[in-house]
């Protein structure tokens, strides 16, 4: 694909530090390099150099290194300047190189042209994005592991497979006076089994590397002053939530992300829920926490043990606390389904913890491979099915046409997760997740 567009953006976060890195990638790359460093050093060797503006003032003194096409993160001709880290230098290079006919790259540009120019795929450039994002070593490495192709050489093999089964169905569709075997129909069936089987094992690792990408939402909830905010900080660690023995302290969303068992688990803290709020404030409050409830994986109920209060609101996946055990008496008896935990000194807590990874079903000992999107999981739910619906005909006998558009309709879906065909508003909203300069 040709672009004309020669870009440039900080590929440094912004800031002062010891060193920036500006990248700029397109064909006249190399001519303003020139203009601004003198004869550059031979493709991937830096050189030192003066980095001048258009006028010919000296703006730093650092360093330069050419990338030549197609070998290039880009696959276009590509130049990085390594100045000091300073914003002033890193705008007065990027000025000067706007002059001379470079132009200032969009979110994602420089990953979305590598994408255009066939030097990743779509899964791949994805997983760019993701790689930067990544809040976690297990999604560090999962991402790593989509980076690298280990996601699309799977998909790349089930598309292979679908090729194949095609064009023998197509083939008798062709030429219908021929008879068909009955072993090569068997042999059809039996490969699409086959088929479906990996197809439904790569989803199954797709939704896990989804879980690993977006995370787990945790809602706090309970009637007032049963310490939740107090739970909630010494979950983070720090203190995070205002915490008071005067009911309803909280009157809005307190959200702190964990990592447990190698995931990011978000624990949102809510305003108390009781029948007779006071005012308006907490009502909406009260409100919040019920939207909460509603959209979180799974909801941990806090009550004082020592004073158990009515709490009836409809909840989904949920645990029971009981908070400020250490306060409680010895006469009182234990609700064997609750977690009886002390928030103040931490006691019961792993217990709880670990009850929590189990019910939202995460294999602390499991390794995920690959860290996905919504949009995987849908190509890969919507591929299995059609081949599913082929099968079915086959089972059916309903016609070698039928199974020939079920097993197209497989094949397209299925591509679309590399490859899209209509990709305009597709990639724009991807892209347009990316940092400036990658």
């Amino acid at each position: 694909m040709i672009d004309s567009r020669t870009i440039i953006a900080p590929a440094s976060a912004s800031g002062r530090g010891g060193i920036s890195v500006i990248r700029m990638s397109g064909p006249l790359s190399n001519k303003i390099a020139k203009e601004m460093c003198g004869e550059l050093a031979e493709p991937w060797r830096f050189k030192k150099c003066n980095i001048t503006s258009n006028n010919g003032s000296l703006i730093d003194v650092g360093m330069v290194v050419f990338f030549k096409s197609p070998y290039s993160y880009t696959g276009e001709d590509i130049v990085e300047f390594h100045c000091h880290g300073n914003p002033m230098i890193v705008n007065l290079i990027i000025e000067s190189a706007l002059v001379l006919g470079a132009v200032v790259a969009e979110p994602g540009e420089f990953t979305k042209k590598a994408f255009l120019n066939d030097k990743i795929d779509l899964a791949q450039a994805e997983s760019v994005a993701d790689l930067i994002n990544a809040q976690s070593e297990s999604a560090i490495i999962a991402a790593n592991s989509s980076l690298s192709g280990n996601f699309s050489k799977q998909v790349n093999g089930i598309l292979d497979e679908l090729t194949e089964a095609r064009v023998f169905v197509e083939a008798n569709i062709d030429f219908p006076d021929e008879d068909i075997d009955r072993t090569h129909m068997e042999n059809l069936n039996e490969r699409l089994i086959k088929l479906l089987g990996v197809v439904s094992g790569l989803l199954t690792s797709v939704q896990d590397g989804v879980k690993l990408r977006e995370g787990y939402s945790v809602a706090i909830v309970g009637p007032p002053n049963a310490g939740k905010s107090t739970l909630l900080n010494l979950l983070a660690r720090e203190r995070v939530a205002i915490t008071s023995d005067i009911e309803g302290t909280t009157r809005d969303l307190v959200r702190v992300p964990v990592n447990l068992a190698g995931l990011i688990i978000e624990f949102i803290d809510t305003a108390g829920i009781r029948e007779d709020p006071e005012n308006s404030i907490e009502e909406e409050g009260i409100s919040k926490s019920i939207e909460v409830i509603n959209k979180s994986n799974i909801t941990l109920v806090v009550q004082d043990s020592t004073s158990v209060k009515p709490f009836n609101v409809e909840l989904g996946e949920s645990i029971v606390v009981m908070n400020k055990s250490d306060l409680m008496k010895e006469s009182q008896p234990n609700d064997k389904n609750a977690f009886y935990v002390s928030s103040v000194s931490g006691e019961g807590v792993p217990e709880l913890l670990s009850e929590l990874i189990k019910k939202l079903e995460v294999d602390e000992g499991g390794e995920t491979v690959f860290l996905s999107r919504k949009r995987h999981e849908e190509c890969l739910i919507k591929g299995r099915d059609f081949i599913d619906e082929s099968l079915e005909g086959l089972r059916q006998d309903l016609g070698l046409e039928l199974i020939a558009e079920n097993l197209k309709e497989s094949h397209n879906v299925l591509g679309e997760i590399l490859r899209p065909m209509s990709s305009d508003d597709l990639l724009g909203e991807i892209f347009s997740e990316f940092c400036i300069g990658k």
